[in-house]
């Protein structure tokens, strides 16, 4: 019994001493996820610019809340009604769950109004 005791604890001490000789690879897993946090977002940062360039070079002067208001407006008139049907029922699933009418309209490209409307009519029933 004192043999299998002394066995097991001189396994223990090698496996101990085995552990602090080997090597340590989360540090380079988290400076390899660290270089591809900043490369992205370098490349955010350049394509935000290339976009403003090109605003600038089109003449948008529209403000961006505008837009995209004529946007949703836009893509709600081009929607088919099945894909309409789908939409009003997330933004029955996303009022449901408690998120304010202003969320759900940057969500959903429907625009506030039929959002509101939808919304009234998922209340009265």
């Amino acid at each position: 019994m004192t043999v299998v005791i002394i066995i097991l604890l001189i396994a223990a001490i090698a496996l101990f001493v085995l552990s602090f000789m080997q090597k340590d690879e989360s540090k380079q897993i988290e400076t390899e996820l660290e270089e591809v946090a900043s490369q992205l977002m370098h490349e955010n940062y350049e394509l935000k610019k290339r976009v403003s360039l090109l605003e600038k070079a089109m003449n948008i002067t529209k403000e961006p809340a505008e837009q995209a208001d004529e946007d949703a407006e836009t893509e709600a008139e081009s929607v088919s009604p099945k894909m309409k049907s789908l939409l009003k029922k997330q933004v029955i699933t996303l009022y449901t769950s408690g998120i304010s009418v202003d969320e759900i309209v940057e969500q959903v490209t429907l625009p506030k109004e039929e959002i509101e409307q939808t919304i009234e009519e998922y209340l009265e029933h």
